[in-house]
């Protein structure tokens, strides 16, 4: 939230604008950001955005490309002043090809990893009406090299998977508490 309690809207160039300035004025030593993916998931691009109005589709690209960019600018900021980030998109998003990322993900000391949430707790909803394990292989871009190296857990394939079909992305759009 805002300095004020009401809740930021990085569409908004104010918005924008005094969120710099905060990281400016603050400096702070961390900055986590996650985006909205939804611009950028593979299954919108390719299942669900051709049955759509193409203006509703470019505003949501637009939109969420102002979004991922904005971010883009505050990391570099973080690095140039001596400071950390870390950014979180799911793996296979489209995000990780746009230009800002990849320019981003250059920076010296930047680190792009991959983990599976699953081996950090995520779970979702199972046929059987009960929970089990999803996968949601998701991607990591920082340059705290430590939190780097914990953030590459790979699915140690102890467990069966269920899909994060079917209405269960949802469960996904938050981090595990071990995440």
């Amino acid at each position: 939230r805002k300095p004020d309690g009401s809740m930021w809207d990085f569409r908004s160039r104010a918005d924008r604008r005094e969120a710099l300035e905060m990281v400016d004025e603050l400096q702070p030593n961390f900055v986590i950001g996650s985006p909205p993916c939804t611009a950028y998931c593979s299954w919108n691009r390719y299942m669900n955005y051709p049955k759509m109005e193409k203006e509703v589709v470019d505003r949501l690209i637009e939109e969420g490309k102002l979004h991922l960019d904005f971010m883009m600018k505050v990391y570099k900021k973080q690095v140039d002043a001596g400071r950390y980030f870390l950014h979180e998109h799911p793996a296979t998003a489209l995000s990780w090809h746009e230009k800002s990322v990849l320019s981003v993900a250059m920076l010296p000391g930047v680190e792009v990893t991959t983990a599976n949430q699953c081996m950090y707790g995520l779970e979702t909803k199972s046929d059987n009406g009960g929970t089990a394990p999803a996968m949601k292989p998701t991607k990591f871009m920082t340059n705290a090299e430590p939190l780097a190296d914990l953030l590459r857990t790979r699915c140690d394939k102890s467990h069966s998977h269920q899909p994060l079909v079917s209405g269960r992305c949802a469960d996904a759009a938050f981090h595990p508490r071990n995440l």
